[in-house]
């Protein structure tokens, strides 16, 4: 748990997965930066009594682009990131998803893009306050629209053959 003069290095430490966190469930990286810091000013009001910031962070993150989303009648896929090199670094580990991303719903998006970022189906269900079981049937369909993508590409006959 943090203490309450941790918040700087909390940020610090967390702020560029954050952003990372938001583009790798499929938004720009422009409104990812922008609702980021949204949810650690958040954060800072309400430290130090938060158990689990990282999740905090991620669960209000989300809940703000819920009504960014909503506000939009067009959503609009990941832009290119490279403008920040830190950011592009993480973004870039998870690259070859993003264009899939778009097409996932949004629940499945959110449910892989804590799954990236390391969470269990476990603390996934907590933070998102759905069933541990809807976490890893989300998954499961991310991962039968993966094995789809991947067949469908060409040039991966490979892949399908053995």
């Amino acid at each position: 748990m943090w203490a309450d003069d941790d918040f700087d290095a909390f940020f610090r430490a967390d702020f560029p997965p954050l952003v990372a966190f938001l583009c790798k469930a499929g938004f720009e990286a422009e409104l990812a930066r922008d609702i980021a810091a949204e949810a650690m000013v958040l954060a800072l009001e309400a430290w130090p009594p938060l158990e689990d910031p990282r999740a905090w962070v991620r669960r209000v993150a989300g809940r703000l682009l819920d009504a960014v989303d909503d506000a939009r009648a067009d959503w609009t896929p990941a832009g290119d990131p490279h403008d920040d090199e830190k950011l592009a670094a993480l973004v870039d580990q998870h690259a070859g998803l993003l264009d899939l991303l778009t097409s996932l719903p949004g629940q499945q998006r959110m449910v892989l893009a804590w799954s990236l970022d390391g969470f269990t189906p476990t603390q996934i269900a907590t933070a998102l306050r759905i069933a541990p079981a809807t976490v890893r049937s989300n998954l499961r369909h991310v991962r039968e629209r993966l094995r789809r993508h991947r067949a469908a590409r060409p040039g991966d006959q490979r892949d399908r053959e053995g």
